[in-house]
């Protein structure tokens, strides 16, 4: 019996060291959030990586193969967005395509499911070496048309819009609404008037204000005054399309008055603006030459004549361009009143090749090659327009770029816009 026991004893079990389940269970617990932890960590990168991805199919397939998504607002608007990301991003959306192609090499290596990671590998891969292809081709596009080289835009991934006016004065009361304007003054005191640039913002008739843009201060800084223009805005049910350029028409009515006292020359006026500015920045220039601009306050005679005309991405085709995207066919509502069918006397009155004549100042125009809201196609047969009609002008296509490239930093596209700029401003209007 004894040796039964001593068997039983020598033979069993022997019991667990005190603590050693607890540290086993922490372990599993600990192996186990670092598992989802890591796990969390892929999916967020494999989500940037997709959002790279997109954004360089945007930009290098040809924009007619979105047209079924771009009637769509709901998928219309994120991949505007993407887009604009995207060149804000410029040169810098390297970085994270090759920190995640990195990741998913690294993430290879280990053991374990491997469908993720091999996932990411290729999905970074492919955006790395299309973000490469595109911004080889974008720097020396750029270089032809500006001979200046931009390696790396933007120098820093921060916002580049430069510093606040001077002063907002108000220009008129229109329709019950306060109308208003920023001007940016030059710092350096001169003996002689200086050129004045107006500036027009865009926001498809139908939204969008004054404010800092990576021009405004920027031009001050050249010698140029600004004044930065409100006008009234469309909505359902008030239709702006015949009042829009006649408000910019009322701020120059303003700037001639005030001239004097601001030290402008009325003789060395330009226009500028982006998308629906760019719009108005041709219109208000091409009536104000022709006599054809009606105020909406202050007295024709009071408008000077333009003496150049710069715009970017400008709808300059609205009868096309509302039925080519569901934002664009809400701001021809919104704006118009409605579709081209339907008013076809609007449209005529709002399209700018019908307000070119031979008083159309010199005009430059720079478009992005792929932009999903103001085709390029259209901007460049309204540039042919003027080529026919002998107006001095430029068009420019910069290769890969959405609407509104140079909404908030100063990347390629905005550095190739002020290269071509402040040689047309000093070549047609001085400073």
């Amino acid at each position: 019996m004894r040796n039964d026991l001593e068997g039983s004893a020598t033979t069993g079990t022997a019991p667990p060291a005190p603590g050693r389940g607890t540290t086993d269970r922490t372990r599993s617990r600990g192996a186990l959030v670092g598992r989802i932890a890591r796990g969390a960590l892929l999916v967020a990168v494999l989500v940037l990586v997709l959002f790279l991805l997109l954004g360089q199919l945007l930009a290098v397939l040809p924009v007619s193969w979105w047209s079924p998504f771009l009637h769509v607002l709901p998928i219309e608007i994120p991949l505007l967005v993407v887009g604009i990301a995207r060149d804000v991003l410029g040169s810098w959306s390297l970085l994270p395509a090759a920190l995640a192609l990195a990741a998913g090499v690294f993430s290879l290596r280990r053991r374990g499911r491997r469908r993720l990671p091999l996932a990411l590998s290729a999905i970074s891969a492919t955006a790395l070496l299309l973000a490469l292809a595109t911004t080889t081709v974008q720097v020396v596009s750029v270089h032809g048309a500006t001979g200046q080289w931009f390696l790396f835009s933007p120098a820093t991934p921060a916002s580049a819009v430069g510093r606040g006016p001077d002063k907002t004065v108000t220009y008129a009361t229109l329709g019950g609404e306060r109308m208003k304007a920023d001007l940016y003054l030059p710092e350096a005191a001169s003996a002689t008037a200086v050129p004045l640039v107006v500036s027009i913002h865009g926001g498809g008739f139908i939204s969008g204000s004054r404010g800092p843009t990576v021009y405004t201060s920027w031009l001050a800084d050249h010698g140029y005054a600004v004044l930065d223009v409100d006008y009234r805005l469309a909505t359902a049910t008030q239709h702006t399309w015949n009042t829009a350029d006649a408000d910019v028409g009322c701020a120059l009515t303003w700037a001639t008055a005030h001239a004097a006292e601001y030290g402008w020359d009325m003789d060395r006026v330009a226009t500028f603006g982006g998308s629906a500015g760019g719009n108005l920045a041709v219109n208000v220039a091409y009536k104000a030459n022709a006599g054809t601009l009606e105020p909406s306050c202050g007295a024709a005679g009071q408008l000077p004549q333009v003496k150049a005309a710069i715009a970017a991405y400008p709808v300059v085709d609205l009868s096309t361009s509302v039925g080519e995207s569901a934002y664009g066919a809400e701001s021809g509502d919104w704006y118009v009143g409605g579709d081209p069918a339907r008013y076809p006397e609007r449209y005529k009155a709002v399209d700018s090749a019908n307000q070119i004549s031979k008083d159309a100042p010199p005009t430059l125009i720079l478009q992005g090659s792929r932009d999903h809201l103001v085709f390029a196609d259209h901007t460049k047969a309204f540039a042919d327009k003027l080529t026919t009609a002998g107006i001095t002008h430029r068009y420019v296509e910069l290769p890969f770029l959405d609407h509104a490239y140079d909404s908030v930093s100063a990347g390629i596209g905005t550095k190739a816009t002020r290269a071509l700029t402040l040689p047309w401003l000093q070549e047609y209007i001085g400073g």
